[in-house]
């Protein structure tokens, strides 16, 4: 019993007719599905005579439908790579500059740490609402960003809030808390592979770190001190030699050198010491 050839698919026909050579009705079957069909074909006239002499006219214009359809598939072939070319130049374009921008924004803050042109230890509202964003999971957290909030983003100030609710004791040498966090945390950090947009991975290798301290309180600092290393950067962090709060450094002027340099052959360096002693109680 022959299959029936209207429902088999093409690939199916196909492997028949290759096996079945001599069935003509798979034949036609298959031949009626060309694409175009034959009411859409261009049909062009014999190649020759019955007499089998050459038709050059019909031969001119059969050579010549066959050199358009080249050019057409050789232009199809052309576009197709240029295109490719074209994406890959994008993708290339889009890497070279996502790693200039990546540089400039690590050298960018690199140079503002160190510069102290920008206070780290201030986060922004919008700032605070992307942390919640990337803390939902952590009720924890999201209780000491209210904090942080309430203390309009200052990292250091919520650190010392925190940190005197969870029991710290008033030490004059040791207020600054959120400096003494990032202290006990920095080579725990500095020893693992951590990254910038990771926040909750930060935040519990912070928390790690700071629960090993011999200052129990000192984990109630785990959210500032983790918004902080995130702002600056892993690895601006762990290349600073100290926690460089943002603060600008402070150096001594010495453009006092050589002031009284016009009085040293009219008094004695004791007759100076003594003038300066009076100027200083005025």
């Amino acid at each position: 019993m022959k299959p029936n050839f209207d429902e088999m698919s093409k690939a199916e026909l196909k492997a028949y007719v290759l096996s079945h050579r001599d069935d003509d009705e798979a034949l036609r079957v298959l031949f009626s599905r060309r694409n175009p069909p034959d009411s859409e074909a261009t049909w062009y006239g014999p190649m020759c005579t019955p007499e089998g002499v050459p038709i050059e006219e019909n031969i001119r214009i059969a050579e010549e439908a066959i050199r358009q359809r080249a050019e057409r598939e050789h232009q199809k072939q052309r576009e197709k790579e240029l295109q490719k070319e074209r994406e890959l130049e994008e993708r290339l374009r889009q890497k070279i500059e996502q790693e200039v921008e990546a540089k400039l924004r690590q050298k960018i803050e690199q140079e503002r740490v160190s510069s102290g042109e920008d206070n780290m230890t201030t986060v922004t509202l919008e700032e605070i609402e992307q942390f919640r964003k990337q803390l939902g999971d952590y009720p924890e957290a999201i209780a000491n960003l209210d904090v942080i909030e309430a203390c309009e983003g200052d990292l250091e100030d919520a650190a010392y809030v925190l940190a005197r609710r969870a029991g710290a004791e008033e030490v004059r040498f040791a207020s600054n808390w959120l400096e003494q966090g990032l202290k006990q945390c920095r080579y725990a950090i500095c020893g693992k592979e951590l990254k910038d947009d990771s926040l909750p991975e930060l935040l519990a290798a912070v928390k790690e770190s700071l629960a090993a301290s011999s200052q129990p309180f000192l984990v109630a600092l785990e959210t500032p001190v983790a918004l902080y290393i995130a702002k600056v950067g892993v690895n601006n962090f762990c290349k600073s030699t100290d926690s460089a709060l943002g603060r600008k450094k402070v150096t001594l002027r010495q453009n006092w050198a050589g002031g009284l340099k016009d009085y040293a052959n009219q008094s004695t360096s004791l007759e100076l010491q003594q003038k300066a002693l009076e100027w200083r109680g005025d």
